[in-house]
């Protein structure tokens, strides 16, 4: 049996988890195999997680790339991963798979530390933990409904002026909705049923799978997939407002259909917000 390894977490940390009926297995399989985890959060992956190893996350979208340091790798268990991205401090992303306190399942946390301390840190860190919520949310919506299904993803965004105190209301309430995406419809707490008519007068409904303060993450019934309204830190003066998601099945016409709408959306959104 292999030692746990020791791992210490230094400065800011931020944390999450999320509870699944999904078994340890499955859980392990969505962080650890490269073809998995580009079914629910990546687009590409490399690498085989296995101690001494590196494994690399692609956002092609993004034009972004995350080589991590594997320092832990225990199967169903746990995976530590290490950042050092250039110019800033090495980070730790501890992921744990345990079985919850009564029945069956997996509990999925997630420890992310090594952010730095003090005000002008606040914004990246709060985004850091927003970011985790929406991420194991639509991982538990993989893991229980999609797991080993192949997703067609759809993404639209661009800079903006903005306060997350303001732009919240444009992304769940109705009259702010109405003002750049739909014709009717609003987004309620998480586990609600929420109905939407896009402004191309197509249907969107589902469940609110986790809100935050500057994020949602919803299911979409209709492509058998997942959708993100998101406003972030975009860079030291700069935020970005976008819509990401994906469908498991979804087709390549469809999802070109949707980037196209959601461009128009967005470009509307940002007019507004200037």
């Amino acid at each position: 049996m292999t030692r746990p390894v020791s791992i210490e977490h230094a400065g800011r940390t931020a944390r999450a988890e999320i509870v699944t009926s999904a078994s340890a297995e499955q859980a392990w399989l969505a962080w650890a195999d490269p073809d998995r985890i580009s079914e629910w959060f990546t687009d590409r992956a490399k690498g085989k997680a296995a101690v001494g190893g590196t494994v690399t996350w692609c956002f092609d979208r993004f034009r972004t790339q995350f080589p991590y340091e594997v320092l832990a790798a225990e199967e169903s268990e746990r995976l530590v991963l290490k950042g050092a991205p250039p110019g800033r401090p090495p980070y730790l992303l501890d992921i744990t798979i345990a079985p919850p306190p009564q029945g069956s399942g997996s509990v999925i946390r997630i420890v992310n530390s090594g952010f730095s301390v003090g005000n002008e840190n606040d914004e990246e860190y709060e985004g850091v933990v927003s970011g985790w919520q929406m991420a194991l949310a639509i991982l538990k919506e993989y893991v229980e409904n999609h797991f080993g299904r192949a997703k067609t993803g759809f993404f639209a965004m661009q800079p903006a002026t903005f306060t997350y105190e303001r732009i919240v209301p444009y992304l769940v309430d109705e009259e702010g909705l109405m003002r750049w995406l739909t014709t009717s419809g609003w987004i309620g707490a998480p586990g609600d049923r929420y109905n939407l008519t896009l402004r191309d007068g197509s249907p969107m409904s589902g469940r609110v799978l986790a809100r935050t303060s500057r994020e949602v993450a919803l299911s979409w019934d209709e492509i058998d997939g997942v959708a993100e309204l998101k406003a972030f830190r975009l860079g030291p003066r700069a935020r970005a407002v976008a819509v990401r998601g994906c469908g498991w099945g979804l087709s390549e016409e469809r999802a070109g259909e949707i980037d196209k709408m959601l461009a128009k959306s967005i470009d509307r959104l940002v007019a507004i917000l200037s």
